[in-house]
């Protein structure tokens, strides 16, 4: 009876041990979040702000550069950039920028300000440069569902299985404000997308392929 049991209990650890190398979604997911989970977010923002001429302006508005800048009113005197003006507020706030000394603009039928702020060097270790703009970190990657997998085939001495899942943001609170007052041109930061990556099987189960020289 006492090898019976013993023979049981190490069948039962076997099991336990196999399953983590099976191709599901369950080990997959769990995988993807092991690698993925808690990742910092980091993406191209920008500042939805139109000249006092009423073009869009397309210098100094993305988040993460060293200075942003919008006019508070047009050249008719009415008022302009009021979501602009609502996030750099919270920008602020938060410290990654500071308010710097306002410029006058001629123009129209009277002179307008326009606001500048600052990048501070909390700001800047928010922000991640790349040759197209700054990107800048809103929060961590949240892991959601696996949509599908391949079958896993040898590859160079590997047993690998190309797995798409779905991800998004978790934003910190002020990113949360931020992407609200951004309004509905912010609203798809906060939607799932489409990721892929290639997983590899090991003794110890799945995983991420660009984790296994760490």
């Amino acid at each position: 009876m006492k090898k019976t049991a013993l023979t049981l209990a190490a069948a039962l650890v076997l099991a336990a041990c196999g399953s983590s190398q099976e191709a599901s979604e369950g080990n997959f997911k769990k995988a993807v979040a092991q690698s993925g989970e808690g990742r910092d977010v980091c993406l191209p923002v920008a500042l939805d702000v139109v000249m006092p001429d009423g073009q869009p302006a397309f210098r100094n508005t993305l988040v993460g550069e060293p200075l942003l800048q919008y006019a508070d009113r047009d050249f008719e005197g009415k008022e302009i950039n009021k979501s602009a003006a609502k996030q750099l507020e919270i920008l602020e706030k938060e410290g990654f920028y500071r308010k710097a000394e306002a410029e006058r603009v001629e123009g129209g039928k009277k002179a307008v300000e326009v606001v500048s702020f600052r990048l501070t060097e909390k700001g800047m270790e928010q922000a991640r440069g790349t040759p197209r703009g700054p990107l800048f970190c809103l929060g961590k990657q949240k892991i959601g569902k696996i949509n599908w997998f391949t079958t896993p085939t040898p590859d160079n001495g590997f047993t690998v299985s190309e797995v798409s899942y779905q991800a998004e943001l978790d934003p910190e609170k002020w990113a949360d404000k931020l992407i609200k007052a951004g309004g509905k041109e912010w609203e798809h930061l906060r939607e799932p997308h489409n990721q892929t990556v290639t997983l590899v099987q090991t003794n110890r189960g799945w995983k991420d392929m660009r984790d296994l020289n760490r």
